[in-house]
């Protein structure tokens, strides 16, 4: 598997460094948006099939990799203002086909609204519903868990490597998006881990459940893959669900172009 990745690259600009990779040759330009935290490498078992689709782009954002650290509050707006930089920088002209896992699902949902001539189409793989985070806050972790997630959030701004971290701004993004109008009626997959994760309740992964429905409901051209062997990750667990689910936007707009 390793032989067929593509080679990371670094760009600079204004200051700033972005760790990157670009391969395939032909078709539409796909972009790959993390999880938080998560590294471009999240995605590495889906090459090299995903290459069949399109030119394939990835990218750490601020923070992560050999991506310099964010210098100012990272709301959704500025996630995709720092993203199309990067495009403009790489000569990679729009329009595009967003596959977003987690919050990065909530970028694409920003991205899709702000800028809709410039998508194609979505793939949200256990993407996070703009919604969600309210809609799970009676779910609290025990007091011990909240208390050793501060300490650590605590330490993370304290070396820095983390400061303006994207889930800080969360509240803001999610205020962003509901500002933004209307999700396009574009071609759009949902992939959804059928596997409720440890120690999540059943009530919080029912809730969870409801809200991949809620995003199938975006678009009028939608469908839902269900990844009944994954949690959180269909990506690493059944990349060949997520690579049929990119297929199958990169058809639907092949039928409708």
């Amino acid at each position: 598997m390793k032989n067929f990745l593509p080679i990371r690259e670094i760009i600079k600009f204004n200051g700033n460094s972005f760790e990157h990779t670009l391969s395939g040759d032909n078709g539409p330009v796909i972009i790959l948006l993390n999880g938080f935290r998560m590294p471009l490498s999240s995605w590495e078992e889906l090459y090299p099939d995903i290459q069949k689709n399109g030119r394939i782009f990835t990218y750490n954002r601020y923070g992560v990799g050999k991506t310099s650290k964010a210098s100012c509050p990272q709301t959704g707006e500025e996630v995709v203002r720092s993203l199309e930089k990067v495009l403009k920088a790489l000569d990679l002209q729009p329009p595009y086909i967003l596959v977003a896992h987690s919050l990065g699902g909530i970028y694409a949902n920003l991205y899709a609204r702000l800028k809709p001539d410039e998508v194609l189409g979505v793939v949200f793989v256990d993407a996070a519903h703009p919604e969600e985070k309210q809609r799970q806050e009676e779910f609290k972790p025990p007091v011990f868990f909240r208390l050793i997630a501060g300490i650590l959030k605590t330490i993370d701004i304290f070396f820095d490597k983390y400061q303006h971290s994207e889930d800080e701004c969360l509240g803001e993004t999610i205020l962003q998006i509901e500002a933004a109008g209307d999700f396009p009626p574009i071609p759009i997959a949902v992939v959804t881990g059928g596997k409720r994760m440890p120690l999540m309740p059943q009530a919080s992964f029912d809730v969870h459940l409801q809200c991949q429905k809620d995003l199938v409901a975006l678009s009028p051209n939608s469908n839902q893959f269900v990844a009944e062997k994954s949690g959180h990750f269909p990506q690493i667990t059944e990349p060949k669900i997520v690579n049929n689910a990119i297929k199958y936007v990169v058809s639907q707009i092949s039928r409708n172009g």
